[in-house]
């Protein structure tokens, strides 16, 4: 029997391939309007302040964002009893985390319904799909001794050949650019800060101990004075991001903060002494490059001994201190990205509908009986 599938989120050109080719063989139907319903459901305040925290743009002032709240909460209710109604055999949603699409998540926990997650992977031309979540809340394990019983061979055939000089991972990814491009940075010694779009729920959802831009700016102002001599803090901002930042950051006066507005992200990476992050996947390129990383919020990557943690402000400034000592296990390391590019399918493979449910099947399988090896 042909499973029935709801897809909620999908709207944007290359969204609608990804779950055309996913759902081919499967009897689906894609939402494509939400709409809002007075006949109040289950947590329906609770899961639409959650949502409303996470949403990609919130009106000004009080009154907007009382709007945007309450417009959140119908379209919880209508959304649910879609649900309810329909008794899907699965919801497929995109990313899940912010605003409407948080709401079709939640609704489902609440129903018992089963769901799987579709999110660009955090590696060049690869996908999330996960039944967990996307990104910090995915079935990936955050537990190191999982990654360090792992026998050393286990994902070798995932890993591509050469992938650290033919990849530059990240979405939208570029490979170095020639040396003039990079003329003023290689004589230069510095840390470097990629900012990340401020509404993204990478920031608003799993930013850890910072609230914002604006707050990790501060951070960064005070701790950048703390690098030694030699060092400077070099910051980029994010191109898809809809404010500028450069004002504050002008205003810092801290000739330990510069503001780069010429080179590539990758060559900043490349040429830098290491990086400073949210939790943004340049960290994860920076592991390509064999460079320490700070994390400042909740990253898939920085468990175990891969990155540098911070915990609040005076974290970051120690660690800033002690930049030129931070230690990495490039072992964990390893094993780590062998592991993503076993769990996260290429791109094409699935548009092309060469990488289909029944090999997410098996890849699931296969997990299941390593965490449960692993565990013995």
């Amino acid at each position: 029997m042909t499973s029935r599938v709801l897809c909620f989120g999908f709207n944007t050109e290359f969204q609608k391939k990804l779950i055309g080719a996913w759902t081919v063989d499967l009897d689906a139907k894609k939402v494509d309007l939400v709409l809002l319903s007075r006949k109040s459901c289950p947590n329906a305040e609770l899961h639409a302040e959650t949502a409303l925290k996470s949403a990609r743009r919130i009106p000004d002032g009080a009154i907007g964002e009382r709007l945007k709240f309450q417009f959140l909460k119908l379209q919880y209710n209508w959304i649910y009893q879609r649900l309810e109604h329909s008794r899907p055999d699965q919801v497929m949603i995109y990313n899940g985390l912010n605003g409407v699409n948080y709401l079709v998540s939640a609704a489902c926990k609440e129903l018992e319904l089963p769901q799987l997650y579709f999110e660009r992977a955090p590696l060049q031309d690869r996908v999330q799909i996960d039944s967990s979540g996307v990104n910090f809340q995915s079935s990936i394990p955050t537990d190191i001794e999982f990654y360090r019983e792992l026998a050393e061979d286990e994902f070798a055939d995932y890993r591509g050949a050469q992938y650290v000089d033919s990849h530059r991972v990240l979405n939208d990814g570029a490979e170095l650019d020639d040396a003039s491009s990079v003329e003023g940075i290689r004589s230069e010694s510095y840390v470097f800060c990629p900012l990340q779009v401020p509404r993204d729920t990478q920031v608003t959802v799993f930013g850890g101990w910072i609230t914002g831009i604006p707050h990790l700016l501060d951070s960064l102002d005070k701790a950048s004075r703390q690098l030694p001599d030699h060092l400077h803090l070099r910051i980029k901002e994010h191109p898809s991001s809809p404010v500028s930042f450069a004002q504050q950051i002008e205003s810092y006066d801290n000739p330990k903060l510069v503001l780069d507005k010429q080179h590539d992200v990758y060559d900043l990476v490349a040429n830098s002494q290491g990086v400073v992050t949210i939790n943004s996947s340049v960290g994860l390129e920076a592991f390509l490059f064999e460079k320490p990383v700070i994390t400042i919020g909740e990253a898939l990557y920085s468990f175990g001994e891969m990155t540098t943690r911070t915990l609040d402000s005076d974290t970051l400034c120690d660690a800033m201190a002690d930049f030129p000592n931070l230690k990495w296990s490039q072992l964990e390391r390893d094993r780590f990205v062998k592991f993503l590019l076993f769990w996260f399918p290429p791109m094409q493979e699935v548009l092309s509908k060469e990488y289909t449910p029944q090999d997410m099947f098996v890849r699931d399988q296969k997990f299941h009986l390593l965490r449960h090896d692993v565990s013995k």
